[in-house]
């Protein structure tokens, strides 16, 4: 089911915001890319930041990167 962008940017930006008192940090930032997975109305462009984020934390990065490109991709959108 998709869920407007503004819910889905609410979540995920909440989920950022715990970020840093989360017990595993690749699950908190595969939570990120799953809400904004699930959102409806982005552009082409917004689309294709949110697949790179997806297949960047499939390539399991370093755990000092993922707020950081988390962050810059919800700022993108």
């Amino acid at each position: 089911m998709l869920l407007s962008r503004g819910e889905v940017l609410a979540t995920a930006r909440k989920l950022l915001r715990t970020f840093a008192s989360a017990p595993e940090p690749r699950r908190q930032a595969q939570s990120i890319y799953s809400e904004l997975v699930h959102g409806d109305g982005w552009t082409p462009r917004e689309r294709e930041a949110i697949d790179a984020l997806g297949a960047w934390l499939q390539g399991l990065p370093r755990l000092a990167e993922l707020k950081l490109r988390c962050e810059q991709v919800l700022t993108a959108l």
